[in-house]
């Protein structure tokens, strides 16, 4: 396994180099002492965007064990499993407020000295990012989070595979606007940074404005986003014209209006790319510039295997909707905490995700939904949710929505929850009933000025769900 070192750090207009973050790492690992690296099955610690939880990363990155990445919200702790009792959890000096939390999960706490204040390290320096795995939780949307064991090397071949599939250059530039704390961020920002040896500009939260200083400035190569990131920078007022870097990058659902409306603003394409806590580098458009399609997700990264079906090894044909199917060298090896981790189901090393899709002639696979997200009526009717997501995201003044299915005395219905500060619901069903059939259309549907989110950054959809019922009761 190759040794890497942290990647220098540029937050909140000051440059944190690669030695100085190095250095407090050290010195944070020699304040731990011999005994604290030798006297657990595992680690945990509060990984947030700031170059001192990075210096914390590399730091416990050196110990023989997991690392357990936790979100610095606290609600987002507890997990199924459950973190196991006596864990050590290593808290910033900025985090000691945390100290509570962690203790009334059973852990135990250790707050760190101030950086400035430790001694320096002695002794031989210990090589980075040679600990044998992470912990890392899905994001819990349809219940507690689940812990996902994967291993440093698989990691790391991972985010390579796909900067790599990018072209992105060593030593280019790296926006960091995504948490840390989950797979997504840690991997396109974080670890992106690390394999190419290259600056990281981390934002502590997304600032629209922040970004596209960024952008303009020309010196960053390679920004992952989310869809609601991409939307709100392709649509908010510009003084002049605007540059991005050359491979911009987002995963989950992004509408083909937001698609052109950010290639008519920055002249990039808006990539997608599609993965998983499980299997985080499954696809990605890595096309010519001219040749990124709107509607995929693009080819599986060399070195992955997908399948669409019942069974992945009877595929259907090309343009047949079904489950995806992905075998990967880089998954995970299970759910849990090592030493006790639980394989997923798989079949003769194909995974089954939630998702389903289709693959065209072509090999590139395009999303339609989750296998949940079909919801069967009392009518008889079988309605896909992501469907009416993505009618409803596509009218203009939707900044996001959440379509749900909801419990009724009638029998299962849908539900709408959307984010929007200028539409209201009438403006909104006359949108839907242009596009959708009636039988599809959401029995109950809101409209928010902000959707209830989890931690990472995704609606909450038992949050939305909530909010829907109870206005269907009232």
């Amino acid at each position: 396994m190759n040794s890497y070192g942290p990647p220098p750090v540029f937050f909140r207009g000051r440059h944190w180099s690669a030695r100085e973050i190095s250095g407090i790492a050290l010195a944070w690992r020699e304040a731990l002492g011999e005994q604290f690296r030798v006297s657990s099955d595992l680690i945990a610690m509060v990984m947030t965007n700031h170059p001192e939880a990075v210096a914390l990363f590399f730091a416990l990155s050196s110990f023989p064990v997991p690392l357990i990445l936790l979100p610095p919200d606290p609600r987002a702790w507890r997990s199924s499993p459950p973190v196991p009792p006596g864990t050590p959890l290593c808290l910033l000096p900025s985090f000691r407020t945390l100290a509570h939390a962690g203790e009334q999960l059973g852990l135990t706490v250790t707050v760190l000295p101030e950086p400035d204040v430790v001694t320096g390290p002695k002794g031989e320096r210990p090589s980075f990012l040679t600990l044998p795995g992470f912990v890392l939780f899905t994001s819990g949307s349809t219940g507690l989070p689940k812990p996902v064991y994967r291993s440093t090397a698989r990691v790391l071949a991972g985010i390579s595979a796909l900067v790599g599939a990018f072209h992105v250059p060593p030593g280019g530039g790296v926006v960091g606007a995504l948490p840390v704390a989950y797979s997504h961020g840690l991997g396109q920002c974080l670890l992106a940074a690390t394999v190419l040896q290259s600056p990281l500009r981390l934002l502590e939260r997304f600032d629209h404005r922040a970004v596209l200083s960024l952008f303009a400035s020309g010196q960053y190569q390679y920004w992952a986003g989310t869809p609601l990131m991409a939307d709100v920078l392709a649509r908010c007022p510009l003084p002049r014209s605007q540059a991005a870097p050359p491979v911009c990058a987002v995963g989950g659902g992004r509408t083909e209006a937001v698609f052109h409306a950010f290639l008519k603003r920055f002249g990039v394409p808006l990539r997608r790319t599609y993965g998983t806590t499980e299997a985080p580098q499954i696809a990605a458009d890595t096309s010519a510039p001219s040749q990124v399609r709107p509607e995929t997700v693009g080819p599986p990264l060399p070195g992955v295997q997908v399948s669409i079906g019942d069974d992945p090894r009877e595929p259907f044909r090309p343009g047949q909707t079904g489950r995806i199917w992905v075998k990967s060298p880089w998954g995970m090896e299970g759910y849990g905490f090592s030493p006790v981790v639980e394989p997923g189901e798989d079949l003769e090393g194909w995974w089954p995700t939630s998702d389903i899709g289709f693959l065209d002639e072509s090999g590139y696979l395009t999303l339609i939904g989750r296998m949940d997200d079909c919801v069967k009526l009392n009518s008889g009717y079988l309605v896909n949710l992501a469907d009416i997501a993505g009618v409803l995201t596509g009218c203009p003044g939707v900044t996001d929505v959440a379509v749900v299915p909801l419990e009724a005395p009638g029998g299962p219905a849908i539900g709408a929850l959307v984010e929007s500060d200028t539409l209201s619901p009438i403006e909104l069903r006359s949108h839907l009933a242009r596009l959708l059939p009636p039988w599809s259309h959401p029995q109950v549907l809101e409209v928010t000025h902000e959707l209830p989110r989890l931690p990472g950054g995704k609606p909450d959809r038992k949050a939305c769900i909530a909010i829907l019922e109870k206005s269907a009761s009232g």
